[in-house]
């Protein structure tokens, strides 16, 4: 248990201190003149020894602890409650051969629980799930208290990371075992309404579109549902993906992507990101946000003339990727290669909370400074009374 301030920038409160040290010496030197007859033949060459007195000390010292007190008040003391018991701790990351753990740690003094959501012991048969390995093991580094190590056993292959390597507050103990981390679970994949909307002057474009389709399902077979139709047909009310293939497009189009969709669009010069380039460099299209969609403007006619990448191989890929967006980040990695570095000093010191719970001592500092000010007003009416006396 120790003491710790919250807010130290508090102290600086203390400065008040001279306040009335200045008005004691100041009401010091405010004394009656009374002359003396024998004081004549003393020589005014005598001067008398000066040296700093404080008058009324009892009542100074009661005004600079009232002072000190509210400064630490304003610092907001606490008490921090960890208790150094040398109990060293241990996490078991899901998929880490528990018998390997437990014979690491075959030791007493050895707090063993499983990596996962409200850290359950070792003992606890856990269940087969994917968990968020490096919030976790974030969580469990700022549970510790300082100068402990965090004692970590992984498989060789992790699961649940984030796409950034953890940065720990306190020294790590990483060892690698015999398994692999749950997969995430993955969902059913839904079908992919994918509506196309062509004037006559683009139908030329159908074609490349419906080899691109039937490329994307000859990987997810029955996933994507092309439905091609002329521009009277209008937008599906169920439609993800729109490709609008016409000089012109009306509102329905720009509310229907404003809504979330997300439209290639044809004969649209206007602006956005570059999305492709051909090999000089020039923009072939463009992505931009509409409201809460995307849109794909393509400046000219989806044509083998005006986008040469239609008769590239790898056209299906490039549209695919540019309808579903950015791909998110990796959620696994060779744990021998994904072992967390230690946060720097400075890092440390800004970011990692107080060790453990800690106990607030505001309400016992503003009850001392209570009891020093009446102290204080005790011993300043005495004065007074004497004074007038």
């Amino acid at each position: 248990m120790s003491f710790a301030l919250l807010a130290p920038l508090g102290l600086a409160a203390l400065a008040a201190c001279a306040l009335p040290i200045l008005i004691h010496l100041v009401r010091r030197l405010q004394l009656e003149r009374t002359e003396f007859a024998a004081l004549r033949w003393i020589s005014a060459r005598v001067q008398p020894r000066r040296r700093i007195r404080f008058e009324r000390p009892w009542l100074l010292l009661a005004r600079l602890l009232l002072l000190a007190t509210l400064a630490l008040l304003l610092a907001r003391p606490v008490l921090d409650q960890v208790e150094a018991n040398g109990v060293e701790h241990a996490y078991i990351a899901p998929g880490a051969d528990p018998a390997a753990a437990r014979a690491l740690f075959d030791r007493t003094g050895v707090d063993l629980r499983w990596l996962a959501p409200s850290f359950p012991p070792a003992e606890q048969p856990l269940a087969d799930h994917a968990v968020p390995f490096a919030s976790l093991l974030r969580e469990a580094d700022a549970s510790l208290p300082a100068g402990a190590t965090l004692h970590v056993v992984v498989p060789r292959t992790l699961g649940g990371l984030d796409g950034e390597r953890p940065r720990l507050a306190h020294a790590l103990d990483w060892h690698v075992v015999d398994g692999e981390a749950n997969a995430t679970p993955v969902v059913a994949r839904a079908t992919i309404h994918f509506a196309v909307r062509y004037a006559d002057e683009d139908a030329t474009s159908l074609p490349y579109l419906r080899a691109a389709v039937a490329a994307w399902n000859a990987r997810e077979p029955g996933r994507y549902l092309l439905d091609a139709a002329p521009l009277a047909r209008g937008v599906p009310a169920d439609a993800r993906w729109l490709a609008w293939l016409a000089p012109s497009r009306p509102a329905e189009v720009d509310a229907w992507v404003e809504r979330g969709g997300i439209a290639l669009v044809a004969h649209d010069a206007g602006g956005g990101e570059p999305l492709w380039r051909d090999a000089d460099g020039s923009v072939l299209a463009r992505s931009r946000v509409q409201g809460a969609g995307r849109t794909i403007a393509l400046p000219d006619s989806l044509s083998p003339t005006r986008l040469p990448d239609v008769l590239d191989a790898r056209f299906a890929t490039l549209l695919l990727d540019a309808l579903r967006g950015a791909a998110g980040a990796p959620d696994r990695a060779d744990a021998a290669a994904f072992e967390p570095a230690r946060a720097t000093y400075e890092a440390r010191i800004d970011a990692a909370p107080l060790p453990g719970p800690v106990r607030p001592l505001d309400a016992r500092f503003a009850l001392l400074a209570a009891i020093l000010f009446v102290v204080e007003r005790v011993l300043a009416t005495h004065v007074a009374q004497r004074g007038a006396s």
